[in-house]
């Protein structure tokens, strides 16, 4: 047999109270203890002092409605009016659905009632309440589960976010001790021979050497700048601010900009075609994707030969390409390329932070565009750029 139920009569006729009391204590599949109120103020005084697991109320008393009691039930928060059974003389539809909006769970009617009828409509609430305190309880630790579940998604996303901060200082500081180096060296020897032995050095010897000077403080200060521009990109700091652009004079002046900085080895190849007009774009990003890919096709191109860039215009976007024939790419790595510090295993001692493909990406993502590598060991590489001529909303 299940545990004892704390049942509530709350009925002004005493009959009733004694019919209800002999069909319930008959019911072989539950016990009761039964309280009994003739009275609506009675009834109310037993539901504050005492929790009640299931209230037969009738309808009508001589002090209050049924409908009045269930309402003062409710504001006194009283827990009773989930496990509400009212009863009453006659059968009244209007009645019933007043009493079933006011949280009643089962309406019977005085003259048709029978001990199994009452016995069935009693177990029946006890069951609701039952599962709906399963369902409250599983409810609440669902949301415990959510709550703990979220809390831990932050913690771990702070540790990946703290782990990813620590690899990369880590990878900087590796990064910066390494490429700094090998022309820091090669600064202070030059430096020490001109100092040395500068007035025994004709004139074409010093120039090598300042020439040597030159280039090493050149690319310290490129792999500053590219580390900056990489933290600014990783702090969500950058920015996209686009204008009209003439990307015929534009690039022009990029051009020249780098042909002087070129060795005699090197050539580099411009060419136009297509519609290039209407293009609006952010002048200091594209600048970023230029140098970034036409330094690396210079840089992997030991042997000298031709830099090809192209610049092609379309209706609705532009597309160029950076083409050389240096030392290319392995299949295996290509993909891998634009994220930060990876580097082809075939570069050997050339000097690299791996951090131009990764910051050219990052600029012409911020255009909404596309960027593609296309490269084969010992026969070069091409990387191709499209960005809408319009910037996107």
């Amino acid at each position: 047999m299940s545990n004892t139920r704390t049942l509530l009569i709350i009925d002004d006729c005493a009959e009733d109270r004694r019919i209800y009391r002999r069909f319930l204590l008959k019911d072989p599949h539950q016990s009761y203890q039964i309280l009994e109120a003739d009275s609506a103020k009675d009834g109310l005084a037993l539901c504050q002092d005492i929790l009640c697991d299931v209230i037969l109320l009738d309808f009508c008393l001589p002090d209050m409605s049924g409908l009045e009691i269930l309402d003062q039930l409710k504001q006194e928060r009283c827990e009773a009016p989930a496990s509400v059974i009212m009863l009453t003389g006659q059968g009244d539809e209007e009645v019933a659905v007043q009493a079933m909006k006011r949280g009643v769970q089962d309406y019977l009617v005085k003259q048709h009632l029978k001990p199994d009828v009452l016995q069935l409509a009693v177990r029946n609430v006890i069951q609701h309440s039952q599962l709906e305190s399963v369902l409250s309880k599983t409810k609440e630790r669902q949301q415990i589960i959510l709550q703990q579940a979220e809390l831990l998604a932050q913690t771990q996303a702070a540790l990946m976010n703290e782990q990813k901060l620590n690899a990369f200082k880590s990878q900087i500081i590796t990064t910066v001790s390494y490429e700094y180096r090998s022309p820091l060296t090669s600064i202070l020897a030059a430096a020490s021979t001109l100092k040395q032995h500068g007035d025994k050095l004709d004139e074409s010897k010093q120039q090598k050497f300042l020439q040597i000077i030159e280039q090493k403080a050149r690319y310290m200060a490129k792999l500053v700048d590219d580390l900056l521009v990489f933290h600014h990109f990783e702090s969500n700091k950058a920015q996209f601010k686009p204008q009209p652009l003439d990307l015929f004079h534009f690039f022009s002046d990029l051009m020249e900009q780098q042909r002087e900085k070129l060795s005699d080895r090197h050539h580099l190849i411009y060419k136009i075609t297509g519609n290039h007009k209407g293009f609006w774009g952010d002048g200091g990003l594209l600048r970023q994707i230029f140098v970034n890919l036409t330094s690396n096709a210079i840089k992997y191109s030991p042997d000298g030969g031709n830099i090809e860039f192209h610049l092609i215009g379309g209706d609705s976007e532009v597309t160029f390409y950076v083409k050389d024939k240096g030392i290319g790419i392995p299949i295996e790595e290509q993909e891998n390329l634009f994220q930060a510090f990876r580097r082809g295993s075939n570069v050997d001692t050339t000097l690299g932070t791996g951090l131009g493909l990764t910051i050219a990406k990052a600029c012409v993502e911020l255009h909404g565009g596309d960027m593609t590598l296309e490269s084969q060991v010992g026969k070069g590489t091409k990387v191709t750029v499209t960005l809408p001529k319009q910037p996107l909303t």
